[in-house]
């Protein structure tokens, strides 16, 4: 009994010492305030939505800070996108979503790769999800858009992620995706992933 309790306390001690980031950021192609399989990039796809939760992961569940003292609110972003697959994207003009936000960094486009940044001078929005911004865009072909978690040559940014009075591990009150979250969802691919182990059973049976 003793070393069952000693085992439960071990454990909700390395519970309480844990990182508690799991944000989630997502393109939105289809806008319709979702990601998903449909958010494919084609000829006719004008414009992407960015979308970022600060106190929820993938899954939905709420996310608290590491030092279970300040929230997970947002006073300022920036975000790093990166072109690939068959085709290409022509990046165009970035409209900020965030009421009362102002340019941290400028939009800054760098071969295959896109930055931003902006900022509240005033005040923390609340923790939550969030519409940042939403960027125009020409395509070519079928390419994906993903986000990139360090900034590549010739994008200022420092990253993709967001200011917060809840303190980054490596950035100081910065969230930073690759660093303190990992949930970040791109556009789909037009083509769907087809499983190898399905095409042989259905060899199998012919």
């Amino acid at each position: 009994m003793k070393k069952s309790l000693l085992l439960l306390g071990v454990i909700a001690a390395l519970a309480i010492g844990a990182p508690a980031y799991s944000q989630y950021i997502y393109l939105d192609a289809n806008h319709d305030g979702v990601n998903s399989s449909a958010d494919v990039l084609t000829s006719t796809s004008t414009s992407v939505d960015v979308y970022l939760n600060t106190n929820h992961n993938k899954a939905g569940t709420t996310i608290i800070c590491n030092d279970g003292v300040n929230p997970l609110d947002i006073a300022s972003y920036d975000i790093i996108l990166h072109t690939s697959g068959s085709g290409s994207v022509t990046y165009g003009t970035w409209t900020n979503a965030m009421t009362g936000y102002a340019q941290l960094d400028p939009p800054t486009v760098a071969g295959p790769d896109f930055g931003v940044g902006y900022s509240s001078p005033a005040a923390f929005n609340a923790a939550g999800l969030y519409k940042l911004g939403t960027l125009a865009i020409t395509v070519t072909g079928t390419p994906v858009l993903s986000f990139l978690s360090t900034e590549p040559a010739g994008i200022p940014s420092f990253g993709t992620g967001f200011g917060s009075e809840c303190s980054g591990t490596d950035n100081p009150n910065t969230i930073t995706l690759g660093i303190d979250f990992t949930d970040a969802d791109g556009t789909a691919s037009s083509t769907p992933v087809q499983s190898t182990t399905w095409g042989k059973i259905k060899q199998l049976y012919k």
